[in-house]
């Protein structure tokens, strides 16, 4: 199916022109390019996983368009349109310092849960909810940062703080605050829209705007293909499907930090 971007519903519109307003065209070519390479040789396998043949060709569509239009593009104004390295940092900050905590409080979640005491029990369920709230932001800042606040909340909890404190609790929660608040001054995420899905309104140069559209749908699509490229690599024990589909063209070789996604098993007891 062709892609029609007057089709787009506003909603989503706006989410992919904030999306993409943090990288480069050339980097998110660069990206797409990398991704439909990987597709040709793995297509069955992400097909099984959820990134099927109509993605790739919407992802091919969308870097024709890409392409097209920044060629027509003032040079003038889109030299200003580069991948945000601030953007970048924060979200990998994020993520680590979002993994630091779970982890630690996975471990909290284990101890109060078999205590034997009920309201450690009842602290270690409200805990486990909120690792269950967090195991992923879908790569949207606004999400990722409502997430840290979310478990530096938790780990100041009563009886919460006493557990963790001596596995890293004080330090992680510090943490936790600058990066939420990095990710919003590198997001530009509104202080009262902060704790919403809404989609913020971008401040990108409105002349720009199409072109922020077109990234922001590339940058989704390749975080997708990545996504079922782990799945897959995971069920066909083959990194190498992982591998060929890491953004490193958006992220760098670190491939924007610590994974997006953990699920956290149930502790005993439950």
């Amino acid at each position: 199916m062709p892609l029609h971007l007057d089709q787009i519903a506003p909603g989503a519109r706006l989410r992919y022109v904030d999306l993409g307003r943090q990288f480069g065209c050339a980097d998110v070519a660069a990206q797409a390019e990398q991704t439909l390479a990987a597709a040709e040789r793995f297509d069955t396998a992400i097909a099984d996983h959820g990134f099927i043949r109509e993605d790739v060709d919407r992802l091919r569509d969308a870097l024709s368009l890409l392409t097209s239009k920044a060629q027509c593009a003032n040079p003038e104004r889109i030299k200003n349109k580069r991948t945000s390295q601030a953007y970048v940092e924060a979200m990998r900050a994020g993520k680590t310092a979002r993994q630091r905590a779970r982890s630690i409080l996975h471990i909290v979640v284990q101890r109060l849960v078999t205590s034997g005491d009920p309201i450690e029990s009842e602290a270690g369920r409200a805990v486990f909810a909120t690792l269950q709230q967090t195991e992923s932001s879908r790569g949207e800042p606004a999400r990722l940062a409502t997430q840290l606040d979310q478990l530096r909340a938790a780990l100041s909890m009563p009886r919460v703080d006493r557990v963790a404190g001596p596995r890293g609790g004080p330090s992680t929660e510090r943490e936790l605050a600058v990066a939420a608040e990095a990710l919003r001054l590198a997001a530009m995420i509104e202080p009262h829209r902060a704790n919403s899905d809404a989609p913020s309104l971008s401040r990108r140069d409105p002349e720009l705007e199409e072109l922020d559209l077109l990234c922001g749908i590339i940058v989704e699509l390749v975080r997708d293909a990545r996504r079922a490229a782990r799945s897959a690599a995971r069920e066909l024990r083959l990194p190498a499907i992982a591998s060929a589909f890491e953004l490193i063209k958006l992220y760098g070789p670190l491939g924007g930090g610590a994974a997006d996604s953990e699920r956290v098993p149930a502790p005993r007891g439950y």
